[in-house]
């Protein structure tokens, strides 16, 4: 990793060292989070295809939903599929409220609270 995404990874990955950050991580983190700098950056060293596999691959909670579709327009990904969830297990130790709030999109909880 070169100084300059050794910078990015430092702005938006800061609770970790920049070489323990995985570099898909750290494009989808751009791809959400980054200056349109940091984005030219991350697209010039990594590329389109590269960008668009970190989309494909995303994991719960990379993308909010605004950028999640956005992302699927650029790439001509169509139709945008659900943005990916977390699964809650059932559980006795899990509440309903939990499970409820785990089914919705992180921006319906956001509001919610």
């Amino acid at each position: 990793m070169d100084q300059e995404l050794q910078n990015i990874s430092r702005s938006l990955v800061w609770w970790k060292p920049p070489e323990d950050v995985d570099l898909s991580y750290l494009v989808r983190r751009t791809m959400e989070l980054g200056t349109p700098e940091m984005l030219a950056t991350v697209r010039q060293r990594f590329g389109e295809p590269f960008l668009r596999e970190a989309l494909i691959t995303a994991e719960p909670g990379n993308f909010s939903e605004p950028s999640w579709n956005y992302w699927h327009v650029v790439f001509n990904i169509r139709p945008t599929p659900p943005l990916p969830r977390r699964v809650v297990p059932d559980s006795p130790h899990v509440s309903a409220e939990i499970r409820r709030a785990a089914s919705r999109p992180a921006s319906a909880v956001a509001e919610a609270g």
